[in-house]
């Protein structure tokens, strides 16, 4: 373990006691962890203590009367508006809340309850990522270390855990997630025109370049042989496939060059875009971009396939499901029959406790019967 003046360090913004001892037991051991109970505590830590790699926040206190979230981003110095800004989101926090987050720069979200090697994974992620930004951010990207990006994307495991966190996020709200998986075209070419270290070179500098073109939320993971896989979280397949083409357009601005030559540098993409339903998982979802990514190097590089797709089930609301009972128009309205009951299950429960309606037993056995497999 190395000596508390090693270790990069953390700023833990929590109001309650219980969360604040726990995170902070499972990060000492890589981090030296500071507490904020109020957003302007932390946002005066963050001032004073230059070497701060993650801001760990409740979703509240970051986009409270104080904006702390939008202060980060919209600070003077460009270190701290970079500074990766990690959420806490309780079963309470509203979707708009988490949204409102999302376009105001969050970085990463750590759903509650977590586990604990999800938690300790992913800020040591954020931590090396920020470092690394921090040291190279003026270094001209044939300066960089190439093997050293592509390790600290190489998170496969943190990636699966977002991917199925998104897909149930997906699930019980109704909205839209994207996947996309590429691979750099033409690699033998250049291997057999330069060298391999010029193929390592050409795949670090296409990762350099997703990582400026994404927006914080998207989630980047390098699998190997030249593959990425990038996620986007609440993002339909319009808004996918305009950041899959930011990339390329990226690439082709950047006119990457190795020893003085210019190489055309393209990439094969498969997107999947869907609203979940409970049959969609991590498997699932790899299986077919691994189908239509090897269909698009077929069609010879620089293509996407993938057919944006939408949940067996369509999403059903329940004011849509009400709307349809009114007009007597209820044809398919029995697929969504269980997922409409568990919707409207917190609302008869709710209205148990305040109106006295005497339905706790009621509400339980619905939730019994209604638990997937019964």
């Amino acid at each position: 373990m190395n000596d508390t003046s090693e270790k990069s360090v953390v700023l833990l913004v929590s109001k309650s006691p219980q969360s604040t001892r726990s995170i902070s037991k499972l990060l000492r051991e890589y981090f030296t962890v500071l507490h904020a109970e109020t957003a302007e505590m932390a946002w005066e830590k963050m001032l004073e203590v230059s070497n701060i790699s993650v801001l760990i926040c409740e979703l509240s206190m970051a986009i409270g009367q104080f904006g702390l979230l939008e202060r980060v981003r919209n600070a003077g110095d460009k270190h701290l508006a970079a500074r990766p800004v990690l959420l806490l989101v309780g079963e309470s926090d509203r979707e708009k809340d988490r949204e409102s987050a999302f376009r105001l720069g969050a970085t990463d979200f750590i759903n509650m309850p977590f586990s604990s090697t999800e938690l300790t994974t992913r800020v040591r992620l954020h931590a090396q990522l920020y470092i690394q930004y921090s040291e190279d951010h003026t270094v001209e990207m044939t300066q960089v270390a190439a093997v050293n990006l592509l390790q600290q994307l190489s998170q496969l495991n943190f990636f699966k855990s977002r991917l199925k966190q998104e897909l149930s996020f997906s699930l019980r709200h109704k909205s839209h997630v994207s996947i996309c998986k590429l691979k750099v075209d033409n690699l033998k070419a250049i291997v057999a025109s330069f060298d391999k270290s010029a193929a390592v070179f050409i795949v670090q500098a296409v990762a350099r370049i997703m990582q400026q073109s994404l927006r914080s939320e998207d989630i980047l993971c390098y699998l190997e042989k030249a593959e990425f896989c990038i996620l986007f979280p609440v993002t339909n397949a319009i808004g996918a496939v305009a950041g899959i083409n930011r990339i390329r357009e990226s690439i082709k601005k950047k006119r990457i060059s190795i020893a003085g030559k210019q190489v055309p540098v393209t990439f094969s993409s498969a997107l999947f875009s869907c609203v979940a339903n409970e049959s969609t998982s991590y498997e699932s979802v790899n299986l077919k971009l691994d189908k239509w990514l090897a269909e698009a190097i077929k069609k010879g590089g620089n293509c996407m396939v993938g057919i944006p797709e939408v949940s067996e089930k369509k999403p059903m609301t329940v004011d849509k499901a009400l709307q349809l009972i009114a007009n007597n128009n209820t044809d398919g309205l029995v697929d969504h029959a269980r997922a409409l009951v568990l919707d409207i299950l917190p609302l008869l429960e709710y209205a148990d406790q305040v109106l006295e309606l005497s339905l706790r037993k009621l509400n339980k056995n619905l939730r019994d019967q209604l638990k997937p497999g019964n």
